[in-house]
C-alpha cells in the first residue's frame, strides 16, 4: 500500500521535480549559448498525460527577452535530448519555455501597496 505523502503528490509533479533538476543543471553546466546566460529556470510543469512540459525561467531584463528566446529556441531540442538521457522515461515530454512573469507581477503588487501606503500616509 502506498504511504499517504505519495498520493497527495501527483506523478506530473514528481516528474516535474526531476526534469526542473536536470535542466537546471544544464543550464548551469552544459549550455555555451551565450545569449542564455544569465537564464534561471524557475518551474516546470508537466500536463498530466505527461507530453508536454513547460519550463518556466527568469532572465536578466526585458532587452533580453527577444535573445534569449531565439537562444531558448535553438537548444530546445539538445535539451530534450539531454534530458532523455538522465531520466528513464518510456516517452520524454515536448518542451515549451515560457517566461515566468511571477517575480515582475510581485515587484508590481509590492510598488502598489508602498504608494497606497504612502498616500494613506499624507
Amino acid at each position: 500500500m502506498k504511504g499517504k505523502g505519495r498520493l497527495s503528490y501527483p506523478r506530473s509533479n514528481r516528474i516535474g521535480d526531476l526534469i526542473k533538476e536536470e535542466v537546471a543543471s544544464l543550464f548551469l553546466n552544459g549550455i555555451n549559448d551565450p545569449r542564455l546566460v544569465g537564464v534561471t529556470i524557475t518551474d516546470v510543469r508537466l500536463a498530466d498525460d505527461l507530453k508536454i512540459a513547460k519550463i518556466y525561467y527568469v532572465c536578466g531584463t526585458k532587452q533580453d527577452r527577444p535573445k534569449v528566446m531565439q537562444g531558448l529556441e535553438s537548444v530546445r531540442g539538445w535539451v530534450r535530448r539531454e534530458v532523455s538521457k538522465r531520466i528513464n522515461m518510456r516517452y520524454t515530454p515536448d518542451m515549451e519555455f515560457v517566461y515566468d512573469d511571477v517575480f515582475e507581477n510581485g515587484m508590481n503588487i509590492d510598488a502598489l501597496l508602498r504608494n497606497v501606503k504612502n498616500e494613506s500616509n499624507k
